[in-house]
């Protein structure tokens, strides 16, 4: 019996997300969400943070359960690390500015609770150049009743964790 009411419990959470990112449409088409990462990385970010870390990520849901993801984000250090610091906030080399892409190309689909999941490897740069081969990262989409769905979180995980670490950065979801 539980088990039955588990799996009814996946389907309508299921249901309703994809109802509610698209809600006309070919059912066959996939389902295509927008939106802004804006958050501070901790201070344990390696070079030490914390870091404003910001950019537009994209994420193509496919009716077979896979998923692609991209994300171009920039990190500079905060404010904060200065007056921790005293390091020179006109310094370019202290501000540290950089960019990252990630990719993710055949992400899982799964659910979390009322949260969609996209699980996958990615592939992470670092100003144009190709950083921690095979790193992991999580994606978590969830939303309220009145805005679904309305944030992400991204998670990375082993490699590319010693430089961002495993805490999530979490933004927004774009309403369309």
């Amino acid at each position: 019996m539980k088990t039955k009411v588990a799996i009814a419990g996946l389907v309508l959470c299921l249901t309703t997300f994809a109802m509610a990112i698209n809600a006309s449409g070919d059912a066959s088409s996939p389902r295509k969400l927008s939106g802004v990462i804006t958050d501070f990385s901790p201070r344990s970010t390696v070079p030490a943070g914390p870091y404003l870390v910001n950019g537009p990520w994209s994420l193509q849901l496919h009716p077979n359960g896979k998923a692609e993801f991209t994300a171009s984000l920039t990190m500079v250090r905060s404010d904060l690390w200065f007056i921790e610091t005293g390091g020179d906030p006109e310094s370019q080399a202290d501000r540290n500015l950089h960019t990252h892409h990630v990719l993710v190309t055949d992400g899982q689909v799964s659910t979390l609770g009322s949260a969609v999941v996209v699980d996958g490897t990615a592939i992470v740069t670092s100003n144009g150049n190709q950083v921690f081969p095979g790193t992991t990262v999580r994606i978590e989409i969830s939303g309220g009743g009145a805005v679904a769905p309305s944030n992400i979180k991204l998670t990375f995980g082993a490699p590319a964790s010693n430089h961002f670490t495993s805490e999530p950065y979490e933004g927004v979801v774009l309403v369309r």
